[in-house]
């Protein structure tokens, strides 16, 4: 019960989910530039022009290592919504004099996975298509956890969705006003795409724990689709 625990036996727990969290973090570093490494990258196509696996890449390797990464950003992400919990029970322990080292102790801000693929600097990003390039600047974390309904599990090299920033592994929290508690979410997502091609479209991704702004435009391209990426629904 957490009337009964003691700030040193919450500190650590936040302690043993910090270190377990940066193993994490060390995994997705090595999966990344194991995949940044080979010709296909992060999110380059593992098909050539006919549709056929291409013959210069190990393909079942880079979809092992694109899964692995996805898994452990749910697993970093499910970490630090947990060390979260911890740290509003510790702030709620009467008469705890150490809150003030409860505020020092890891983080209701996290900060971007070592060894990320060109992540935005200081947190969130801002991404815009609406000339089809994609620029980023700095913006503040956002105070309020965003709430993903789908993870990206395939970004094509050259697509609007990669030109615009968007990233393996983003957790999709809202399109074009549709959020997890939006019914039939990806029907929606599907519809609002339709209906928005040629415009661009707020967007929020979760990316390894910080909401990222993303402008999606969709538009048709050499690719399928409008975006060139796949969601899976979590």
């Amino acid at each position: 019960m957490p009337g009964h625990e003691t700030g040193d036996a919450l500190r650590a727990q936040l302690k043993a989910l910090l270190d377990q969290r940066n193993a994490v973090e060390a995994q997705v570093a090595l999966h990344s530039a194991r995949l940044e490494a080979s010709a296909a990258g992060t999110a380059g196509a593992l098909v050539d022009e006919e549709g056929y696996p291409r013959a210069d890449v190990d393909v079942a390797t880079i979809r092992s290592d694109r899964h692995a990464i996805i898994t452990l950003t749910n697993d970093h992400k499910a970490m630090t919504q947990q060390m979260e919990i911890l740290l509003h029970r510790l702030h709620a322990l009467p008469s705890n004099p150490a809150a003030p080292r409860a505020s020092a102790a890891p983080a209701l801000s996290v900060p971007p996975i070592a060894g990320a693929h060109r992540q935005p600097q200081a947190g969130a990003g801002h991404a815009s298509l609406a000339n089809g390039s994609s620029t980023h600047g700095p913006a503040g974390p956002a105070t309020a956890p965003a709430q993903p309904f789908a993870v990206v599990d395939e970004v094509t090299a050259g697509s609007p969705a990669a030109e615009a920033g968007m990233q393996l592994g983003d957790q999709l929290c809202s399109f074009a006003g549709v959020t997890r508690h939006s019914a039939n979410t990806l029907q929606a997502v599907a519809a609002a795409l339709q209906a928005s091609e040629g415009r661009a479209v707020q967007t929020t991704v979760l990316r390894r724990g910080i909401a990222v702004e993303l402008l999606l435009t969709p538009r048709p391209w050499s690719g399928r689709g409008l975006l060139g990426c796949h969601l899976q629904p979590l």
